[in-house]
């Protein structure tokens, strides 16, 4: 078998602009992790032209799974593109990759982006559109999702910016750029159409979206619904993409590596511990009686030695296992 391979997968887009994004950030933290990332979509982008992306056909998930079975691979580790828990990463991937008939080989899910860091890269770039506190209405817009825990992502971001840049409730405005049809989906309300009417000062556009494409691009729907629906004389403008933070690469290297888990590794130190503190026991137990003080002592260093030195192996190992 062929170890490990690495895919960085998104939604997927038919616009290049996405593709060659994706390809550009795979590449960044391939160098962070020291091994090669795989840019991967969950479905969409094979029906972008080749031309326009270097000659190089984008790649989707079934394809990649396949090409991974073929190479002898025995684990795909997806580093998701996603800001929360969408239905893509939580269901499509692991039913796909089932329908694979994958065999003895595994695939590992890591977590979404949505965290602290990310907040902090929204605040990021929300300031590098020139907006100060009282400056205008800031809109933190997301595409819309039929899933509420992918929206109390977003809600939860608006909240702790708020917390964060003390602003108030309609300084600061969490919206949709679109929702389906229904009562059930109301949780995605307001609608950005619709907020933008309460807008004052220089409007910010806070986008909650990671790479460019039909949506996100700088003519994407979001822009066409400002210029559309903004009242007369709102001045506006949007933020960057989170895919364009120099922060974001780091993060997936984070979510690559999940953090050492901290109960066994408790219980391995407390052990570690309580050996130490039998060896003088034990060289006073099975000593010769002749045995003099020094020669006790430097057994006791000999035996911290090889305790410190197992410690590090053991964690070592469980380092190298969860990564």
């Amino acid at each position: 078998m062929a170890g490990t391979r690495i895919f960085l997968v998104d939604n997927g887009s038919y616009e290049p602009a996405a593709t060659l994004a994706l390809r550009g950030l795979a590449k960044e933290v391939g160098k962070l992790i020291g091994q090669e990332v795989h840019p991967v979509s969950t479905m969409h982008s094979t029906k972008i032209d080749p031309t326009l992306l270097g000659g190089v056909p984008a790649v989707i998930f079934e394809g990649a799974v396949q090409k991974a079975m073929a190479d002898g691979i025995d684990e795909i580790v997806v580093l998701p593109l996603f800001i929360g828990p969408s239905r893509a990463i939580t269901e499509y991937l692991p039913k796909v990759f089932a329908d694979a008939q994958p065999g003895a080989m595994k695939l590992s899910i890591r977590e979404p982006l949505f965290g602290p860091e990310l907040q902090g890269m929204l605040i990021d770039n929300l300031k590098s559109t020139g907006w100060t506190k009282g400056s205008g209405t800031v809109y933190l817009c997301d595409h819309g999702s039929p899933i509420p825990e992918v929206t109390r992502c977003r809600d939860f971001f608006a909240n702790a910016i708020r917390g964060e840049l003390g602003l108030k409730d309609d300084e600061l405005i969490a919206c949709s750029m679109e929702r389906r049809e229904g009562a059930e989906y109301d949780f995605n309300e307001p609608l950005l159409e619709d907020a933008l009417l309460s807008g004052k000062g220089e409007v910010v556009i806070l986008m909650l979206f990671l790479l460019p494409g039909r949506h996100a691009g700088g003519d994407g729907d979001v822009a066409t619904i400002v210029k559309e629906h903004a009242p007369a004389g709102l001045r506006w403008k949007l933020s960057p993409l989170l895919g364009t933070h120099p922060a974001l690469a780091s993060l997936l290297q984070l979510r690559h590596t999940p953090p050492l888990e901290l109960r066994p590794a408790k219980k391995i130190v407390v052990g570690a511990m309580l050996l130490l503190g039998l060896l003088p026991v034990a060289i006073n137990l099975l000593a010769p009686p002749s045995l003099g003080l020094l020669e006790r002592v430097l057994l006791w260093l000999g035996g911290v030695a090889v305790v410190m030195a197992g410690l590090y192996l053991v964690f070592r190992a469980k380092v190298s296992k969860q990564s």
